[in-house]
């Protein structure tokens, strides 16, 4: 007897691992996400345990006890009651496994067993072409395990449209009414000139092996949720690469992905759940809406406060898709420095359906295409978003998006991962809270680069580049690039803030350097900003209270409007308008002995500049150099500089000795 029993050594780990946590640690929701890290480890691997089955993780079969079709052209054959075959169509009735091998030229396989029957497809050198359907149509199961022999490679495609066959609305190359699993040791090539790849309307797990999915609709997508242990996946779709949606229980149609390696190119998102999605691991490389080149137009808001034109600002700016935004990369030899020592810092059109029409194909959408269709006006082209939280936990990702890279209609967790991320509208974007706890993101172009109505950095190296602003606390359904947010400018908003107790964290921005909506609270970390030249914006930006109270902090930018930290900050600051500083110039503080406390090097010009870091203390003084230019400072309190806008010297402390530039 031939048997195969393979257990991937990946997957088994993950099971493995997620059983030893389910015997340390209590059992948790699977929708409750924890803002702590190790919390969220946690949280995660119960959820793994949860996610899969043994025999979703199961690739082996019984070769001689399997039933064997073989495809011939236009017909099929095989010696078993529960295969029924009627010209170029396989119908498979009872439970079991079947291996299908050989071709199909125009036909498809179809699944009508008891709703309790289990049902395994082994493709084994099979391809299958249907002109006018599905290539396989799960019919009735209770699940159905689609498996891709070892070494094998498999073709399934459909001809360009879908004519209707019973009351379901058949739109896919693979489609199942019931839970559907692929997994194995070979490829599947799935090709749909017309509707999706994969189409589960329950649960669809994708455990292993390798798949190639070209689409003209959504590449893969389960209306319950998307499950992923582990497999490659090329997809090019016309909608989103991988999508889940469930417009009848909200609490359904979530993404969850323990591992594996993912290439998409898509016209909509690369990665969309409408409730939440969770990332454990992988390596993603996703080109979504054309990527940030093709990013839509916007009207830079830094004057948005003002109606317009900030006082002795500028004129609002375009900003032409697809151009290049300030280099985020500091010159050589420009990171930070403190003490001496150098500071490591990190380096919509609507998208058609193809599919043909005539009297005689469906004209119902399914309720995946209903959901998608109706959710927005215009297709959305982000990169990897939920419609409730997301949280990602490792992995690498590169992501080239027109709009958001990772966005959360909720809130958005990083516990870790390598982010390489281009995009024509945020990098990061939550409408309620983001919180970055680990990880290494850079994000080399963005309009804004990280937004929340709440942002909490707790660690992490990020480096980031904005045409607008750097970090901001906005928070809700920004359309700030397409016009403004309008209200009251001066205004607190309830629950926006800005917490950095963590973290290196780099900002190259045109607009404000850090806007927070409501307070600003800085209490570790190393945080460098080389933010705006133009008069109507400034490197902080804040409506409520701002308070440094840890951590390195170093910010130039324009003087116009520049604000410091406040008088409730517990750790000395100093803020002063300096002459005309340029782009590589060197900024220096040392204290009354010349020991040297911080030094950086600019990206761009500037005329006002903050430092702060824990060796400033009040009554004692200070110079600040820049270029051969220095300014001695008596520290009469911890903050010298006026917090408000319009810059200057102004404020506490006291200029004892200025040299070679104009206050």
């Amino acid at each position: 007897m031939k048997k195969y029993t393979v257990l991937p050594l990946a997957l088994a780990v993950v099971i493995f691992s997620a059983a030893c946590s389910a015997q340390s640690t209590s059992q948790t929701s699977i929708g409750s996400v924890s803002a702590s890290s190790e919390e969220n480890t946690t949280q995660t691997s119960d959820l793994a345990a949860d996610m899969f089955t043994d025999r979703d993780l199961e690739i082996g079969y019984d070769e001689e006890s399997a039933v064997k079709i073989t495809l011939s052209s236009n017909s099929a054959s095989s010696t078993s009651d529960a295969v029924n075959i009627s010209g170029s169509t396989v119908t498979i009735t009872d439970e079991g496994t079947y291996i299908l091998s050989g071709t199909l030229d125009d036909g498809m396989i179809i699944v009508n067993a008891e709703d309790t029957d289990k049902v395994q497809l082994v493709l084994n050198g099979a391809n299958i072409t249907s002109s006018s359907s599905a290539a396989i149509y799960v019919l009735q199961a209770d699940k159905v395990f689609i498996t891709t022999a070892e070494n094998s490679d498999n073709t399934l495609t459909n001809g360009g449209q879908y004519v209707a066959i019973d009351d379901n609305n058949i739109d896919s190359v693979i489609f199942a009414k019931s839970d559907l699993t692929l997994n194995g040791a070979g490829t599947l090539n799935i090709n749909a000139s017309s509707g999706h790849g994969i189409v589960s309307k329950d649960d669809l797990v994708l455990a292993s092996g390798i798949y190639n999915i070209t689409s003209a609709s959504h590449g893969i997508s389960g209306k319950d949720s998307v499950r992923i242990a582990g497999g490659t996946f090329n997809i090019v779709s016309g909608k989103d690469g991988i999508h889940s949606e469930n417009t009848d229980d909200t609490t359904l149609g979530f993404v969850y992905i323990a591992d594996g390696n993912f290439n998409i190119t898509s016209e909509g998102d690369g990665i969309s759940a409408e409730a939440y999605l969770i990332a454990d691991n992988g390596t993603y490389e996703i080109q979504s809406g054309g990527g940030s080149a093709n990013a839509a137009e916007k009207v830079q808001n830094s004057n948005r406060d003002f109606g317009g034109k900030a006082p002795g600002g500028n004129a609002p700016e375009t900003v032409t898709p697809g151009e290049n935004p300030p280099e985020m990369v500091p010159p050589e030899g420009s990171a930070p420095e403190r003490g001496g020592q150098r500071a490591n810092l990190p380096e919509e059109k609507e998208a058609s359906d193809s599919q043909t029409q005539n009297t005689n194909v469906q004209e119902t959408a399914d309720t995946t295409e209903q959901s998608t269709d109706t959710t927005d006006s215009a297709t959305s082209t982000k990169g990897i978003k939920a419609g409730s939280d997301l949280t990602i936990n490792g992995g690498t990702y590169n992501i080239d998006s027109a709009d958001d890279a990772l966005h959360s209609n909720a809130n958005l967790t990083i516990n870790g991962g390598s982010f390489e991320i281009s995009t024509g509208d945020d990098g990061v974007h939550a409408d309620s809270a983001t919180t970055i706890t680990d990880g290494s993101i850079n994000i080399s172009q963005s309009y804004e680069g990280i937004e929340g109505l709440s942002i909490d950095i707790t660690g992490g190296n990020i480096s980031l580049v904005a045409s607008d602003d750097g970090i901001n606390a906005a928070g809700g359904n920004d359309s700030s690039g397409f016009g403004g947010r309008g209200g009251d400018g001066f205004a607190a908003t309830e629950g926006a803030y800005i917490n950095i107790s963590g973290g290196t964290v780099y900002i190259n921005a045109s607009g404000d350097g850090i806007d927070s909506n409501g307070s600003l609270t800085v209490t570790g970390g190393e945080t460098y900003v080389s933010g705006p030249t133009s008069g109507g914006d400034s490197a902080l930006d804040y409506n409520g209270d701002a308070a440094i109270n840890g951590g390195i902090f170093i910010a130039t930018g324009s003087s116009g409007m520049a604000q410091n930290f406040g008088s409730s900050s517990e750790q000395g600051v100093i803020m002063v308008t300096t002459g005309s500083g340029s782009t590589g110039s060197t900024i220096t503080l040392t204290d009354s002995s010349g020991n040297e406390l911080l030094s950086w090097q600019a990206d761009k010009e500037f005329t006002s500049v903050i430092v702060s870091c824990p060796e400033i203390t009040e009554g004692s003084t200070y110079t600040l150099t820049v270029d051969d230019n220095t300014t001695e400072i008596t520290m009469d309190s911890l903050v010298y500089g006026s917090a408000s806008m319009g810059g200057g010297r102004g404020g506490k402390g006291e200029v004892k000795e200025a040299r070679g530039q104009t206050q």
